[in-house]
């Protein structure tokens, strides 16, 4: 059986409100099934989402969008692509479901990534992260104070 260890950090930020964030790293290896994101619904803003095989992409169409989606994991061999409109662009991606997100793939933005997941996030030691910002928290963040600037978690 092999073991994972978690490590959590807290980091604040500060634009409009302050952002408590905490990232959990994942250490170690797995025999978890992973599954790249599924059930991505937009809620707020405008964004297209497609996958083929191990890839799954997102455009982004406005500066902020929102997605709720039942699942956000990225597998050791997959990758998913934000193709946002600038670099001051955010995605907030919201998980729904009752599982912790674990990042041990490919992910890519030339923007801003949120991940909001209640159950956790996890990221392993194969997850390539390579975006312009990312935040993970186990905290929520309505659309309405997101649209708004209230980033206050």
């Amino acid at each position: 059986m092999k073991r994972l260890i978690d490590f959590s950090s807290r980091f604040r930020i500060l634009k409009g409100g302050k952002i408590s964030l905490v990232v959990s790293a994942l250490l170690g290896t797995t025999t978890l099934t992973f599954a790249a994101p599924s059930g991505g619904v937009v809620t707020s803003g405008s964004a297209n989402i497609s996958s083929s095989g191990k890839v799954t992409n997102i455009t982004q169409n406005s500066s902020k969008v929102s997605i709720n989606w039942n699942k956000f994991n990225i597998a050791k061999d997959e990758i998913v692509n934000f193709k946002q409109p600038n670099v001051k662009s955010i995605a907030l991606n919201r998980v729904i479901g009752n599982e912790k997100s674990i990042i041990n793939g490919a992910l890519n933005a030339n923007g801003q990534v949120w991940i909001l997941n209640s159950n956790g996030v996890l990221f392993g030691k194969n997850a390539k992260i390579n975006t312009a910002g990312l935040l993970a928290t186990t905290k929520n963040l309505s659309d309405e104070d997101f649209n708004a600037g209230n980033y206050t978690f």
